[in-house]
């Protein structure tokens, strides 16, 4: 007579192993995709800062060079720039100042005579600072769009006006 060893199915610690082991495998994977998530957003949150700041100085730069002249007005945190310049007979004039809700937009007008056009060049703007010294205009732009994270640029950007004949 023969003794039969008939293995079906799996004992009890088998089983206890492999749901020990799974729930590892899917506590890391979890944690890895949060972390993922989590940086995403954080870089996010600084991209967006920085390329609103980027944009204030790019339109900054082209209205800044072409101003034969330039005003501020207003306080600390919450000024105004105004340039004007003539440019194939026609004048421009161009406001920068915060806008809507709390201020936190950065809005540009730009009066060409006929047609007065409004542009927002960055949001979430929690000081902007004008001074003009000697000609040279400077601003100081610091955007911080606000979340979780607490993300934040400055920059500041100075710009010679078009010298006056």
């Amino acid at each position: 007579m023969k003794m039969g060893t008939d293995q079906r199915g799996m004992t009890l610690v088998e089983t206890l192993l492999a749901a020990g082991i799974a729930t590892m495998i899917a506590g890391v994977l979890g944690s890895c995709v949060f972390l993922f998530m989590r940086v995403t957003e954080q870089g996010n949150d600084q991209l967006r800062a920085q390329h609103d700041v980027q944009n204030t100085g790019y339109w900054l730069a082209w209205d800044g060079e072409r101003a034969e002249t330039t005003a501020v007005d207003g306080y600390a945190g919450d000024m105004t720039l105004i340039l004007d310049w003539t440019d194939d007979g026609q004048d421009h004039t161009v406001t920068y100042y915060r806008s809507g809700t709390g201020g936190i937009n950065l809005q540009r007008d730009d009066d060409n005579g006929t047609v007065i056009t409004g542009k927002i060049v960055a949001r979430y703007v929690s000081s902007v600072d004008f001074s003009i010294s000697n000609g040279l205009i400077t601003a100081t732009i610091t955007c911080s769009p606000g979340g979780r994270w607490e993300a934040s640029k400055t920059e500041t950007y100075k710009i010679w006006p078009r010298p006056t004949v």
